[in-house]
């Protein structure tokens, strides 16, 4: 008998907490103590990484920084124009690489990925750098958004006509309309605080944002033969984000080394021949 009004009042107990909406708080609490990492969905630690991918920043790059975050050690295979081929062949052959393409990772626990934003959540997962049960739809959007702005400059720097007009018209209209969206989305914070994109603590969105910001910084600096630009510039939000974020101390040392591959990008066939 003391056995079923025990049970009773446990069910009655866990109805009362669904029903006070108290429940994700609970849970996000209860997955802290029992894991010890924030986020709705924890995962094994990463002892040591291998991330597939090519001698160039692109979009291995946010996987890199969530890697040198989280202190994780990894290597990386630096695919050349030269050596992709055989090694996409082998990669397909094995199932490593699903789509016939890479990002990839692999752990030291035998956990295989691709897809880059797939394997930035799993790091993020794995490292208490996930976002809380009811903020995983808003960084689903975030991550998604990055990707549609990502996408708007890879369209041109990969069009085997790319020119300086093209160039001129992404700066000009593009680049603004989508730092528009995203500085509406930054999170309010005063300039002393740090702001998080994905809830109240840091978490794996907040290193797809800073990677797509720092990605058009660079190009608005390469010296096509017009005025430079300071692309964040009438958008302090995004600017704040991005200073105090690069400012990190992990972050800061991984930038500053020279493990990073530099910025590069293809120079417009219309050059001014000055600038050749």
């Amino acid at each position: 008998m003391e056995i079923i009004q025990f049970a009773f009042v446990l069910v009655a107990g866990v109805v009362a907490v669904i029903y006070s909406g108290k429940g994700p708080d609970l849970m996000r609490k209860a997955n802290e103590l029992v894991t010890g990492k924030k986020g709705c969905s924890p995962v094994g630690d990463l002892d040591f990484v291998t991330l597939h991918y090519f001698a160039v920043r692109g979009r291995g790059e946010a996987i890199r920084l969530l890697l040198e975050e989280a202190e994780i050690p990894y290597n990386q295979t630096g695919f050349t124009k030269e050596t992709w081929p055989k090694a996409k062949k082998e990669g397909m052959a094995s199932g490593l690489y699903t789509f016939g393409q890479v990002p990839a990772m692999t752990t030291s626990s035998g956990v295989n990925m691709v897809q880059s934003n797939a394997i930035a959540h799993y790091i993020g997962r794995a490292t208490g750098m996930e976002c809380d049960c009811d903020q995983l739809h808003y960084c689903e959007i975030l991550a998604l958004g990055v990707d549609d702005f990502r996408a708007k400059l890879s369209k041109i720097l990969y069009d085997p006509n790319f020119s300086v007009e093209m160039r001129d018209e992404y700066i000009q209209t593009t680049a603004p309309m989508w730092l528009q969206h995203f500085e509406k989305l930054t999170p309010n914070f005063q300039l002393e605080d740090m702001g998080y994109f994905g809830g109240k603590h840091l978490t794996w969105v907040d290193f797809l944002i800073f990677d797509v910001l720092d990605l058009n910084l660079e190009f608005a600096k390469v010296d096509m033969g017009r005025p430079l630009v300071a692309i964040l510039d009438g958008y302090p939000k995004l600017q704040s984000f991005y200073n105090q974020f690069r400012q990190r101390p992990k972050v800061a040392a991984y930038l500053n080394s020279k493990r990073r591959f530099p910025f590069s990008c293809p120079m417009p066939k219309n050059l001014p021949a000055a600038k050749q």
